[in-house]
């Protein structure tokens, strides 16, 4: 049995990084929070929960990923940035009622469903930044 955290990690940020934007201009994706000045906006690969899953034959996972959307904003506060950000990564993660899955080398991950989504925004004098986290539920399957 692998340790599938950093595999749904990379696979994640492969799908994602290099196809968001917001008016004409990439959203990068990090696989974690880089130590260099951020853009307007970004996003991150949070939290990566796993439970273990496994039957007699297979070794599985149920994994939820949180991922962190950032829009950094001055003296005013615009929700509906973050939130077209969201609706391109739900659609790139799960475009469709059927379950499309996504492979490396060790697993096949296959996003199920948004478990929840909800804004975390931080004020810091007249700067804003509109955050906005969704959570993903995922199958994760050992090849």
């Amino acid at each position: 049995m692998l340790d599938c955290a950093n595999n749904v990690r990379a696979i994640y940020v492969a799908l994602l990084n290099g196809n968001i934007t917001y008016n004409g201009k990439n959203v990068p994706v990090y696989g974690e929070t880089p130590f260099s000045t951020m853009p307007q906006n970004y996003v991150i690969i949070g939290d990566i929960n796993e439970i273990s899953d496994n039957t007699n034959h297979s070794f599985g996972n149920d994994v939820e990923v949180t991922i962190d959307i950032f829009s950094e904003q001055y003296r005013k506060y615009e929700l509906s940035i973050v939130d077209s950000i969201a609706s391109q990564i739900l659609n790139i993660l799960i475009p469709d009622t059927g379950v499309d899955g996504f492979s490396d080398t060790n697993f096949i991950v296959f996003p199920m469903s948004r478990t929840s989504s909800r804004y975390l925004p931080i004020k810091n004098e007249q700067n804003f930044i509109a955050r906005k986290i969704i959570t993903i539920n995922n199958l994760v399957n050992q090849k």
